[in-house]
């Protein structure tokens, strides 16, 4: 039952009269007669009975005049108490790659400032991440910056960084010595799926130099792909941030960046919910920890391109 059907009744049987409440309303007289006739056809029962002076209510339409006003106030509040928790939710995707440089300290930052709003973390490549945002899942999304958000959503540059070729130790890969794109050909690679960013960024560069891309596993998992190159089973490519002062892999992995092959990512918004307050303080602060990574030298290469 629409509610405004009942505020429409209730503003009649306070006014005693359908044409006094229609121009109260800002409504035509055979507009809120109808509705009139649409409430008591969905109730199966007549609520008024025409008099010379306007209108009285029957048995029923005193019943629900009386029982109506309460409930009525229960689904305001009900709404405003939605209305509040929803402007208290945050849902932010965010690549695996940036797992140690962003997303650990910016989860714990949020909590610590922020323990009202109830955070859910979505990790996934790129393609994943946008499949969630055409879903309209997400309220902030990390995505590489392709200059076509998905609709609905409002991108902006974030920050741009290498590329970085990750091998076993034996490589001798350094990161202070980038290796040009020809050390990928035929090199057997772990990469994502086709629609990755990163996986068609490395494929389409070695195609158009004539370079063998051997492809010999399809990975959605940045760790499983490191953890074989830590082994020696395949290399991998990844964006710089993945491995750049993370101590779990600096030491067991060699890498460089790759020279002339860059990522930039881009902050996405989802414009339905620009207004939440959650959402306001969750990008103010993913700029925030991104800024102070990119300050303390940790990020390698990284540029930061927005302020």
């Amino acid at each position: 039952m629409d509610s405004k059907l009942i505020d429409y009744f209730l503003r009649v049987a306070e006014l005693g009269s359908i044409n006094k409440a229609a121009v109260d309303l800002r409504l035509s007289q055979p507009a809120l007669s109808r509705y009139i006739a649409s409430l008591e056809h969905e109730l199966r029962a007549k609520l008024f009975i025409r008099t010379q002076g306007g209108v009285q209510l029957t048995d029923a339409g005193m019943l629900l005049r009386e029982r109506a006003r309460p409930i009525l106030r229960q689904l305001t509040n009900l709404i405003e108490q939605v209305g509040d928790r929803a402007a208290g939710q945050l849902s932010v995707g965010v690549p695996p790659s940036w797992q140690y440089l962003f997303t650990s300290k910016f989860v714990a930052r949020l909590i610590e400032k922020y323990p009202s709003i109830s955070l859910r973390v979505h990790e996934g490549v790129s393609h994943a991440l946008r499949e969630d945002m055409h879903a309209g899942m997400l309220d902030l999304a990390i995505i590489p910056f392709e200059g076509n958000s998905p609709n609905g959503y409002a991108d902006m540059a974030l920050i741009r960084e290498p590329l970085i070729l990750v091998s076993h130790r034996d490589a001798e890969l350094q990161p202070d010595k980038p290796v040009s794109l020809s050390r990928l050909d035929n090199l057997s690679l772990a990469l994502p799926g086709k629609l990755n960013a990163v996986r068609s960024q490395v494929e389409n560069a070695l195609s158009r130099r004539g370079l063998a891309f051997k492809h010999v596993f399809e990975i959605d998992a940045m760790n499983l792909s490191m953890d074989l190159a830590r082994q020696g089973v395949s290399s991998t490519v990844t964006p710089c941030c993945a491995v750049s002062g993370n101590p779990r892999w600096e030491d067991s992995v060699s890498w460089s960046p790759i020279r002339g092959a860059y990522i930039t990512w881009a902050l996405c918004e989802n414009s339905a919910r620009s207004h939440s307050p959650a959402v306001h303080e969750g990008r103010r602060l993913i700029t925030q920890v991104v800024d102070e990574a990119v300050a303390s030298g940790a990020w390698l290469g990284a540029e930061r391109l927005s302020q």
